[in-house]
């Protein structure tokens, strides 16, 4: 301890004439017994002087405070007594100003006594015998903690009690230490409790901001808490605070430029709310950790929380005249995994809109956003590649029939503008051919924590929209994409809580990832950024839309090597809206986000990964592995580990006559018979690339002098199933509607003779489908053309009860 050379006279002076007067009264004034009594009151109160206080000495009563990355507030909650009171955590220091200020007011030899100032209550006593009434309590800063804690009424059997347990703590506490327990729980007025509180409550700022004026207010507060209020006389708390500043310029603690500006400086009226922000994340985080951790430091980012909450605002406010109220919005960083935004809903106080509702843990449609990792998942498995031609044709899988958003077929299309287009029908046959119960497993080890059935339960639907998702799984999974296919949690709290214990598994390869994220890319951008590659500030993002059936969900996630964002827009009531959907309702927002976030040049797309890649040779036409057949070919990236790809299906090699007029074979060709290698695709799919205008390569007919017998495949009947189960509906008078027979031809023009069970039900040219009463049981369904080619197959019905 530091003692000035005058203050450690006086206290030397003060203990040697102490003890002379104890000898005295020790040798001359007390007996043998007496001296025994006194020596056992000496023993007891030294024993107690070393026994330590009971810890804590103040109940952890608390307020939950909830930072920011950088220790900023974004919520600070009452404590249990509805008190504004911060855990000590929150400070490390005292800060210079208001120590000085505090010491000087309350105690000025603070430093020097050892709890209980001998002089104060020599002088205090004269005091208070002269006025005949208590007027001074010559209270040390150590009796004032000794009276916090333990609060008595105001006699002088409780000062004893003051002064014996200030001696304590003086024994097994530092000045520091005790300084840090008076300001950490005196009252400061109201419901404010502790230094930190006061400072931010009536100052708006940090303790280590005070000017020396507000250190001042704050240091004579306790000893008046009440006057700070509308009602209370500010001149009174000024003239307290400008006495303390007048005695800091007499001991030359401040300068008198510092005195005078000091006192100009207003005395606070009201008090100012703490911070705002992200209140669905702060009161999970309250109601998760708020009675075992009192300080939360988040992994947010209050500026850019501030920004995407008003970027939010804005758009959701020109939603709301489609009538669509409300929106989340979460933003990671990719390499990390670390949410730096989290917007629940378009504001936490509108009950009309159900504010409340968090949006980014809420439960709704996936729509079309688990399609990216059913592609990448079978360009592992072998089964596409980007450019490999998908069907895109009717589809039956017993009663579940999926169509398009358009409602129309493409005969066939390359899997990259099936991914971009979001057409349902590929993505089904794709999840068909994948596996039902693979996908869904992936998506359980993903970190889909949504999935409460079993996959057949789900079915083949999942793919469109059949399983609810989270907007914080969605941007967890589309980070996995940016990360490679290493998929793991979020983070949101700091130090405490780890991404993922030890490094994540790979679930798709870095390969499958790369080609995934080069087709979602190329995703057509809304608005003003569908041009957005003629700019030099360009933004690469992979990004995928959703829109739930019904257009009860809009749905936009996007992923670049610095970013992950995640949108949704709709309305908690569940209720649909024609006007919502992935691309014009969230999709603006996301890229209103993307171009506010801080960028990074040296992040601006993902790197290839060469060693995870390799070139295969792949036919032009149809995106399968080059076939003998294929005469146009080209080298395109693929997984190193993918499983073989499927050789070309469609190139055929035949032999005709020299004019190229029929086909012929070993038992009919002639001199001049040559081989020719064509692209057939099967009636099916043939028959719809013709109604969309494609010309198609006609299969020359074989030569009819033939002796052998040759069955074509020309013709193929489309619905039914071979073997399908149909439940035949009914209209709403109860009667029975009829079923709508398909079939198609390979050739254009093509002339077809129905026959149900053997009765002949009549004859369609180019557009094949009939329309008949049909009865519950099974069915045999023939279709021929005119050259005796046909298809058959059986069927059964069950007609739906009324």
């Amino acid at each position: 301890m530091k003692l000035n050379f005058l203050s450690h006279r006086i206290w030397e002076e003060f203990l040697f004439h102490g003890r002379k007067i104890f000898n005295f009264a020790y040798a001359y004034l007390l007996g043998k017994r007496h001296r025994a009594v006194l020596v056992f009151l000496l023993f007891v109160f030294g024993l107690l002087l070393v026994i330590p206080p009971e810890k804590p000495l103040f109940p952890e009563n608390y307020s939950t405070v909830i930072e920011d990355k950088n220790g900023e507030f974004l919520r600070v909650f009452l404590n249990d007594n509805d008190q504004w009171f911060l855990p000590p955590q929150t400070a490390d220091t005292i800060p210079f100003k208001l120590k000085k200020a505090v010491v000087y007011f309350e105690d000025e030899y603070f430093e020097y006594h050892p709890g209980v100032n001998p002089f104060s209550l020599a002088r205090a006593a004269y005091q208070n015998i002269k006025s005949g009434k208590i007027v001074s309590g010559a209270s040390t800063l150590t009796m004032q903690v000794s009276r916090l804690r333990n609060p008595k009424n105001r006699n002088y059997f409780s000062k004893i009690i003051e002064m014996l347990d200030a001696l304590r703590l003086e024994c097994h506490y530092s000045k520091e230490e005790i300084l840090h327990l008076y300001l950490n729980h005196a009252p400061y007025g109201g419901n404010i409790v502790g230094y930190q509180a006061a400072s931010y409550k009536y100052f708006g700022k940090s303790p280590r901001k005070l000017t020396w004026g507000e250190a001042a207010t704050l240091a004579v507060l306790p000893n008046a808490p009440g006057l700070i209020s509308p009602s209370a006389d500010a001149q009174k708390l000024e003239q307290k605070r400008n006495f303390l500043l007048e005695k800091l310029l007499k001991k030359e603690v401040i300068d008198s430029n510092t005195c005078q500006l000091s006192k100009m400086e207003n005395i606070p009226r009201q008090v100012i709310p703490f911070e705002f922000h992200a209140p669905h994340l702060t009161r999970k985080l309250n109601h998760k950790y708020g009675k075992s951790r009192k300080v939360i430091q988040t992994t947010l980012d209050i500026g850019l929380q501030q920004v995407v909450s008003d970027l939010t605002k804005d758009h959701l406010h020109y939603l709301e005249q489609l009538g669509i109220t409300n929106g989340a919005v979460l933003v990671a960083e990719t390499k990390t995994g670390k949410v730096r935004s989290y917007i629940g809903s378009k504001d936490f106080f509108e009950r009309r809109s159900e504010g409340q509702v968090d949006g980014v843990t809420s439960p709704r449609s996936s729509g079309s956003l688990l399609k990216p990792f059913l592609y990448a998942l079978s360009m592992d498995e072998g089964i596409i590649l980007p450019k490999t031609l998908m069907k895109d044709v009717p589809t039956y899988f017993d009663a579940f029939s999926p169509s398009n958003a358009s409602e129309k077929f493409m005969g066939v299309v390359r899997a990259e503008k099936a991914l971009t287009k979001s057409l349902n029908v590929p993505a089904v046959r794709l999840l068909n051919t994948y596996g039902l119960y693979q996908f869904y497993s992936f998506l359980e080890t993903a970190g889909l924590s949504t999935l409460f059935r079993s996959a057949d339960d789900y079915g083949l639907p999942l793919i469109i929209g059949g399983a609810e998702v989270t907007l914080w799984d969605m941007a967890a999974m589309f980070r996995g994409l940016g990360q490679y296919g290493k998929f793991s949690d979020l983070q949101v709290v700091q130090k405490s809580e780890k991404i993922q214990e030890g490094s994540p598994s790979t679930l798709i390869s870095p390969g499958a990832c790369y080609l995934t994220l080069e087709i979602l890319k190329d995703l057509q951008r809304p608005g003003v950024e569908l041009f957005w590659e003629h700019y030099s500030t360009q933004k690469p993002i992979a990004w995928k839309t959703g829109t739930s059936y019904g257009h009860k969900d809009a749905w936009a996630v996007g992923v670049s090597p610095q970013w992950t964002i995640a949108v949704w827009v709709g309305n908690f009531s569940g209720e649909g809206n024609v006007n919502l959907s992935g691309t014009q309702s969230a999709g603006p927002l996301l890229f209103k986000i993307l171009n506010h976030l801080p960028h990074d040049s040296e992040m601006k797309w993902f790197q290839k990964p060469y060693d995870d890649l390799i070139k295969v040779e792949m036919c032009k036409e149809t995106g399968f592995l080059a076939g003998p057949n294929c005469e146009n070919t080209q080298y395109v990236d693929a997984p190193l580990n993918m499983k073989p790809l499927k050789m070309c299906p469609y190139h055929k090699k035949i032999f005709v006559d020299e004019k190229e007029e029929y086909r012929v074979c070993s038992k009919c060709w002639e001199e001049g018979h040559h081989a020719k290698k064509i692209l057939q695709f099967p009636p099916r799919i043939a028959s719809f690339l013709r109604s969309r205008g494609q010309v198609i390569t006609k299969l020359p007919p074989h030569k009819p002098s033939c002796p052998a017998t040759h069955k074509e495949t020309t013709i193929q009947i489309i619905y039914p199933e071979p073997n399908g189960k149909i439940w035949v509906p009914r209209d709403f008078k109860g009667k029975k509607q009829k079923l709508i027979l398909r079939a198609a031809h390979i050739k254009e023009q093509a002339t077809l003779f129905w026959y149900l069970d053997d009765k002949y039900l009549g004859k369609t040219v180019d557009q094949h489908s009939r329309a008949v009463d049909i009865t519950p049981g099974w069915h045999r369904l023939s279709v021929i053309d005119k050259s005796g080619n046909r298809d058959e197959i059986k069927f059964y019905t069950q007609a739906k009860e009324q």
